[in-house]
Formats: structure tokens, C-alpha cells, sequence
């Protein structure tokens, strides 16, 4: 496990790649960027939280992290990445916050695990690909959104959010 000191602002490019026993992080509020492929192939992180300070997740950041159970993505992060949760086998669902606007090609490719993805109507680009291999995958979007224009498109199941 790592513990990242507050002096640090961004977890620079591969940082933590390869690290295959890594099993958990904490990340400080000090953070704003997970730069590309930083935890790439740590195949052992099961969950990360990543603070609210964060805006951007990185090329492949997370890619082919197949024990990695849970994220929570932040209202602070605009963009995901291409392949940022790549190769995530163990994935299950996932909810994108209403600040992000784009979400990069193959961002959560082959996440076979994958049955779920809630997706704003703040998204406004989803890139080729994102939610390609995910086999038992529904989508959650609103009626006419990009989201629902890309599962009609691709022919991925998809529905609109239940009434809170």
C-alpha cells in the first residue's frame, strides 16, 4: 500500500505502472491530475477513491487493473481519458459525474464485468470504442442525450435513470 505525502500535485506519467501487488492507495486532496498510464497493470488495486481536487484521468491510467472492484469518480473531473479503465475485468458500475464532458476512446473497453454505466447529459463526446467487449453492459442515460445517441448507435442496451 502507498500512502502519497500532500506536497505531491500529480501522479506523474507511469508512475505506479506494473506495480502488480499494489492493493491500495490513498491519493490527498493536493492531487488535480492522474497523469497517463500511472496505474497501469497493478493488477492487484482492488478499489480507489480519488479526491475531489482531480480533473483529469489520464491515457490508460487504470488500464488493466482486473482486480479493481470500485472507483468513484469525483464532480471534479471533466474529462476520462483514452483506455483510462481499459481492461478492468472486474468493474461492475459505474457513475459518471455531471462535470465531465468527455469520455476518450476505449475508456472502459473490455470491462467484461461491466452491467452498468450512468452517464449525465454533460457528456457531449464519447469516443469510438469506449464501451466496446463489455458484453452485459446496459447504459443509463437520458432520452436524446449523446449517451443514448451512442448505445442506439452501437446497439447497446440502454435506459433512463429511475425517478429519485
Amino acid at each position: 500500500s502507498i500512502t502519497i505525502p500532500p506536497s505531491v500535485t500529480e501522479i506523474e506519467i507511469m508512475a505506479f505502472s506494473g506495480c502488480d501487488s499494489l492493493a491500495s492507495i490513498t491519493i490527498p486532496p493536493s492531487v488535480t491530475k492522474i497523469g497517463e498510464w500511472a496505474f497501469s497493470g497493478c493488477g492487484s488495486l482492488s478499489s480507489i477513491t480519488i479526491p475531489s481536487s482531480v480533473t483529469e484521468i489520464g491515457e490508460g491510467a487504470f488500464i488493466d487493473c482486473g482486480s479493481l472492484a470500485s472507483i468513484t469518480i469525483p464532480p471534479s473531473v471533466t474529462k476520462i481519458g483514452e483506455k483510462a479503465f481499459s481492461g478492468c475485468g472486474s468493474l461492475a458500475s459505474i457513475t459518471i459525474p455531471s462535470s465531465v464532458t468527455e469520455i476518450g476512446k476505449k475508456a472502459f473497453y473490455d470491462c467484461g464485468s461491466l452491467v452498468s454505466v450512468t452517464i449525465p447529459s454533460s457528456v457531449t463526446r464519447i469516443g469510438s470504442q469506449a464501451f466496446g467487449v463489455c458484453p452485459e453492459l446496459t447504459l443509463i442515460a437520458e432520452r436524446g442525450s449523446t449517451a443514448w445517441k451512442y448505445a442506439e448507435k452501437f446497439k447497446i442496451p440502454v435506459r433512463e435513470p429511475e425517478e429519485q
